[in-house]
C-alpha cells in the first residue's frame, strides 16, 4: 500500500482569535428574541435572572466537558474525533456526516437569512428579497474564508470586537437614560411553587440555546497556538465574557421598559433603542444585530469545513476533502460546506431543518460527553482535567437527556426524523467499501 503526507493544519490561533471564535458563536440573534419570552413564562424580574445564571451554569459545565475533551485530542473535527477513538470509527463516522451535512450547514443558512432580514430592515428591501441577502451572506463569507485562515481570522476578530463594544454601549446608554422601570414589575399571573420551578425549566431551553456554541473551538484545536493552555481558556474565558453580556443586557432591558412591556415583546432589544434612541432606535439596532449575527455566520463558516477535512483525512470522506490552500484553509471542504448553506438558504426548508439540527445537537453532544467516561478509564491523566470529576459530566449528560426526553414528546416529528437520519448515516457506514485510515495524531504543539 502506497502511504500518503498526512496533511496537518497550522497553529495559528492564539487566546484572543479563539475567544473571538468562542464569543462570536455564541452571541447570535438568540439573546435578541429570548429575553421576553423568559420573562412571559416566568412573570418576574428576578427568576428571568435566575434562568440566566442557570443558563450559564450549564454553558459552563459543557465547556468543562469540552475543554479537557479537545485538549486530550487537539484534532480537527472536534466531536466526531472524540466518540471514533472512543466508541469506534462508525460511531465516528455518524457523528461527523450528520454534523457536516445536517446541523451546522442549516444553522448557516438560518444565520445568513437573519443576516439578509436585518439588512432589509436597515435599507428597506421587500420581504420577498430577504432570502437571496442572506444567500448572498452565506456566500460571501464562504468566498472570505476562501482566502485563507489570516482573513477568516482577522474578519472574525474585528466583527466580533465590533459587536461586544456596541452591545456593551448600549448597556451603557441604556443605564445612563432608564429609570429603573421593570425591576419591581410583575405579572399578574406569575407562576408560583411547583409551578414556577416547571416555567423556570422550561424557559430553561430557550436559554440553553442561547448561550450554546462553545464546543466549537474543538473543531478548530488543531489550528490552535499552545492548545493545553489556550483551549481551556478560551473556553472558560469565553463563557464568563458572554454571560456577563447576556446578564448586562437582561439587566438594561429592565433599566428602561416597565416589566410588562419586556415579557409582551418579540425583539425585546429593539423596543429598548426606539425607547432610548427615538425613532431611529429600529435602525441603530439593526444595524448592532447584523454586526452580532455576522460575527456568528463567519464563525460557523470557518469551523464547520474542519469536520469534513478531519473525515476527509481519517478516510471517512472522499479524499478531496481533505485539501489545504497557501493561506491554511481546508478550501475544498469550505467551499462544500458554503454550497450547503446556499442551498438551504436558497430552498427555504432551513427553518424546518434548523428545529431538526436542534434535535441532533442534544443527541451529538450528549453522547460525546460520553467519551470523557473513556478517556478516563484508559488515560487517567491529562493536560486540563476538568473539576468535580465525574459529578460534572454525569450533571451535563444528564441534563442533555432530559432535554431531548422533553425535545421528543413536545415535537415527535422532528425527533423521529432526527432518529432516522442517524440511522441513514449508521447504514451508509455499513456499506463503506474500505475501512478509515489509521488513526491520525499531529505531533507535539509548540508554544511559540
Amino acid at each position: 500500500m502506497v502511504s500518503r503526507p498526512v496533511i496537518e493544519l497550522r497553529r495559528s490561533l492564539r487566546l484572543g482569535d479563539s475567544l473571538a471564535m468562542v464569543v462570536g458563536i455564541i452571541v447570535g440573534s438568540g439573546i435578541f428574541r429570548t429575553p421576553g419570552l423568559i420573562a412571559a413564562r416566568l412573570g418576574r424580574p428576578w427568576l428571568t435572572f435566575v434562568a440566566w445564571l442557570l443558563g450559564a451554569a450549564i454553558a459552563l459545565l459543557g465547556a468543562l466537558v469540552f475543554a479537557e475533551l479537545a485538549t486530550r485530542r487537539p484534532r480537527a473535527g472536534g466531536k466526531y474525533v472524540f466518540v471514533m477513538e472512543t466508541f469506534g470509527w462508525r460511531a465516528g463516522f455518524v457523528v461527523g456526516w450528520v454534523e457536516s451535512l445536517v446541523i451546522y450547514p442549516a444553522a448557516i443558512a438560518a444565520i445568513g437569512v437573519v443576516c439578509g432580514e436585518y439588512t432589509g430592515r436597515l435599507v428597506g428591501l421587500p420581504a420577498d428579497a430577504v432570502r437571496w441577502v442572506g444567500v448572498a451572506f452565506v456566500a460571501l463569507v464562504t468566498g472570505v474564508n476562501l482566502f485563507g485562515v489570516r482573513t477568516g481570522r482577522w474578519v472574525q476578530n474585528v466583527v466580533t470586537s465590533a459587536k461586544v463594544l456596541a452591545l456593551g454601549g448600549v448597556v451603557v446608554i441604556a443605564f445612563a437614560a432608564g429609570t429603573g422601570a421593570g425591576w419591581t414589575g410583575r405579572l399578574p399571573d406569575a407562576p408560583t411553587g411547583a409551578a414556577a420551578l416547571a416555567a423556570l425549566a422550561a424557559a430553561g431551553q430557550a436559554v440553553i440555546w442561547t448561550y450554546y456554541g462553545y464546543p466549537e473551538v474543538a473543531k478548530i484545536a488543531e489550528e490552535v497556538v499552545d492548545p493545553n493552555r489556550t483551549i481551556p481558556r478560551a473556553f472558560l474565558l469565553g463563557i464568563a465574557i458572554v454571560a456577563a453580556l447576556y446578564l448586562s443586557l437582561n439587566a438594561a432591558f429592565l433599566h428602561v421598559l416597565p416589566f410588562e412591556t419586556v415579557a409582551a415583546s418579540n425583539l425585546v432589544a429593539g423596543d429598548m433603542a426606539t425607547a432610548v434612541f427615538g425613532a431611529r432606535g429600529g435602525a441603530v439596532m439593526a444595524a448592532i444585530a447584523l454586526l452580532v449575527v455576522l460575527a456568528s455566520l463567519n464563525g460557523n463558516v470557518f469551523a464547520t469545513p474542519r469536520v469534513l477535512f478531519g473525515l476527509a483525512r481519517d478516510g471517512l470522506a472522499p479524499a478531496g476533502l481533505a485539501q489545504v490552500n497557501r493561506g491554511g484553509t481546508p478550501w475544498t471542504a469550505t467551499l462544500g460546506v458554503g454550497l450547503v448553506g446556499v442551498g438551504l438558504a436558497a430552498s427555504g426548508t432551513f427553518e424546518w431543518l434548523l428545529a431538526l439540527a436542534i434535535t441532533l445537537v442534544l443527541a451529538v453532544d450528549g453522547f460525546t460527553a460520553l467519551a470523557l467516561f473513556r478517556y478516563r478509564a484508559r488515560e487517567p491523566s491529562a493536560p486540563f482535567r476538568i473539576p468535580g470529576y465525574p459529578v460534572t459530566p454525569i450533571l451535563f449528560v444528564a441534563l442533555y437527556a432530559t432535554l431531548l426526553l422533553g425535545t421528543a414528546i413536545a415535537t415527535p416529528r422532528s425527533t423521529g426524523v432526527a432518529l432516522l437520519v442517524i440511522g441513514l448515516a449508521y447504514a451508509v457506514s455499513r456499506v463503506t467499501r474500505k475501512a478509515p485510515n489509521e488513526t491520525f495524531a499531529p505531533p507535539a504543539a509548540s508554544k511559540g
